[in-house]
C-alpha cells in the first residue's frame, strides 16, 4: 500500500512542479544494510535471542526513496514521504531454548525467521533557513506494518509489528563552494519509557543544471523497544551504505 502510495504522489508532484506550484526532489536507490542485535518476546531477558549468531539473519540489499514537497504557502508545513522496504529474513541453528509468543525454541535446532521492519515515512516539516545553507526542522511519523515470524519443526508463531512511531525530525544540506557537491544529513529520533527509535542518514549529494543528481552516503537505524502492547522487545541496529539517484524541480 505504501509503495502504491509514493508512486501516485511523485506523478502529483511531477504535474504540480510544473504548474511552478510545488519544489520537487524525489530519490530512490538501495540501501546495502547489516543488521545487529537481540529480539524478545517475554518480560525475561533470558529469552532474548542474537538476530546474527542465533537467528541468522542475512546481510541484503532493498529498495528505498524519498520524496520532498515545498512550497511557498505560510504556515503549512512541507512534506517528506519516504518508503523503507526491511524484511530481515535469515536460517540456522541457534544455540539456546528460548521462549517466542507461547512457543518454546530448543536449542541446537534449525530455526527459519522473518522480521518485517519494512515502513513507510511522513514528515511534515519547516524550512528554517533557505539561503543554500539549509535547516530543516519538524516532525517525522514511521508507519510499521509488519511482523516477526520464527518456524521450528512446522510450527510457526507470529508477532504482529503494527505501530505508529512518532518522532521529532531535523535536516541540515551544506553547499560545498559553488561545485554542486552538498553535505548533507536527516535525523528522525524520539525516546520515551526507556524506548529508542532513530534514523540517521548522512550523505554526499551532487545535483546538476540538467535537475537530475547522485547522493552516497551512510544510514542507521536503531530500534530499542523496551515494552510494547504486544509484549516485544528488541534491541536491533539496521546500518550501511546507500546510493540514491535523484530529480528535482
Amino acid at each position: 500500500m505504501h509503495k502504491f502510495l509514493f508512486t501516485v504522489l511523485l506523478l502529483l508532484a511531477s504535474t504540480f512542479a510544473h504548474a511552478d506550484i510545488l519544489g520537487v526532489r524525489a530519490s530512490g536507490g538501495v540501501f546495502d544494510y547489516s543488521v545487529s542485535g537481540t529480539i524478545r518476546d517475554s518480560g525475561s531477558p533470558s529469552d532474548a535471542v542474537d538476530l546474527k549468531n542465533d537467528l541468522h539473519l542475512a546481510n541484503d540489499k532493498k529498495p528505498s526513496g524519498f520524496l520532498y514537497f515545498e512550497h511557498p504557502l505560510p504556515i503549512i508545513p512541507n512534506i517528506r514521504l519516504g518508503t523503507t522496504d526491511l524484511k530481515l529474513a535469515g536460517q540456522g541453528t541457534v544455540t539456546k531454548t528460548f521462549n517466542f509468543n507461547g512457543q518454546n525454541y530448543t536449542g541446537s535446532t534449525n530455526v527459519a525467521t522473518s522480521i518485517d521492519l519494512s515502513h513507510t515515512d511522513l514528515g511534515l516539516y519547516y524550512e528554517i533557513i533557505d539561503t543554500g545553507f539549509d535547516f530543516d526542522l519538524g516532525l517525522n511519523f514511521k508507519l510499521f506494518n509488519g511482523k516477526a515470524s520464527l518456524t521450528q519443526g512446522g510450527t510457526t508463531t507470529t508477532q504482529k509489528i503494527d505501530v505508529v512511531v512518532p518522532m521529532l525530525y531535523g535536516a541540515v544540506s551544506v553547499p560545498i563552494l559553488n561545485s554542486g557537491f552538498y553535505l548533507a544529513g536527516d535525523l528522525s529520533v524520539v525516546t520515551y519509557n526507556k524506548n529508542e527509535v532513530s534514523d540517521i542518514l548522512l550523505r554526499l549529494r551532487y545535483q546538476t543544471a540538467l535537475h537530475l543528481g547522485v547522493e552516497a552516503g551512510l544510514r542507521s537505524l536503531k530500534f530499542k523497544i523496551n515494552k510494547t502492547s504486544d509484549q516485544l522487545y528488541g534491541d536491533m541496529t539496521v546500518k550501511g551504505p546507500y546510493l540514491n539517484l535523484f530529480v528535482y524541480f
